[in-house]
């Protein structure tokens, strides 16, 4: 059995890149609110620390994956199962950047949410003041 190294030093970068991604927003989601934060704020930077955690957890699972492919022996000797288990890698790594899109698009449109009611008050302020 020959190891190809290139396939092994990227599953394990991406298995690290992964695993301190999601511990890292793990212990994110786990810390104190900042003060004088809306129940909105506070679900929205929940869910995406948990988006980003399972997003983290699914990359440490593709680079287990991948260096993982030169040791198994049903994946080494059977062309049709390699096969297979390359289309299963590519899928859960489009899967990974459907999942990057969809956190994109959540935190753009809590940032516009963020910026409208911050205009409005400072509208509300203006106004209140002449």
């Amino acid at each position: 059995m020959k190891i190809d190294y290139v396939s092994a030093a990227v599953g394990l970068s991406a298995f690290a890149a992964g695993t301190a991604i999601a511990v890292w927003h793990n212990k994110q989601r786990r810390q104190s609110p900042p003060d004088g934060s809306s129940q909105e704020d506070l679900l929205h930077r929940n869910q995406q620390c948990l988006r980003r955690t399972q997003s983290g957890t699914l990359l440490a699972l593709l680079g287990l994956l991948i260096f993982l492919s030169d040791f198994l022996p049903l994946v080494t000797q059977s062309a049709r199962i390699a096969t297979v288990y390359v289309i299963f890698i590519l899928f859960l790594a489009l899967w990974l950047v459907l999942m990057g899109m969809a956190d994109a698009m959540a935190s753009r449109a809590a940032l516009r949410r963020s910026l409208r009611q911050q205009r409005t008050a400072r509208r509300t302020t203006i106004d209140s003041n002449r």
